[in-house]
């Protein structure tokens, strides 16, 4: 069953908050211990949550859990523990706007024709 768009950015939005979280006190207390390769820490830590959130948590990210849905391959089978497609599935949220307006007009994200996976209800 297609998942809504409204649950989809919901998803998404709650990942970015989750994905801030760790970066943001590490670059607080960076800021105030004057350990300034925190900052690097910080941002390697949010690559890596968006690029592998598939692969953890039972294949789903935690914005997917909240919102009830999940990412999977075209076949239907999990992506957890699968960090290869979930780096291939994500590595485009790199580009600024792409999958968004994809997604948007009512087709696949990039991501998704990339790593052969889809969205689906939990």
């Amino acid at each position: 069953m297609e998942v809504s768009k409204l649950n989809r950015f919901l998803g998404i939005f709650i990942d970015g908050i989750v994905a801030y979280i760790i970066p943001g006190i590490l670059a607080f207390v960076a800021g105030a211990t004057e350990m300034y390769w925190l900052i690097t820490l910080s941002y390697v830590l949010l690559i890596a949550y968006y690029l592998l959130r598939d692969a953890l948590f039972g294949g789903q990210s935690i914005g997917k859990k909240v919102m009830k849905y999940k990412a999977v391959k075209e076949d239907g089978t999990s992506l957890s523990g699968d960090y290869v497609t979930s780096i291939m599935r994500n590595i485009t949220l790199l580009i600024p706007l792409v999958d968004a307006i994809l997604v948007l007009i009512d087709k696949p994200r990039l991501g998704d024709n990339i790593a052969k996976t889809k969205v689906v209800n939990a």
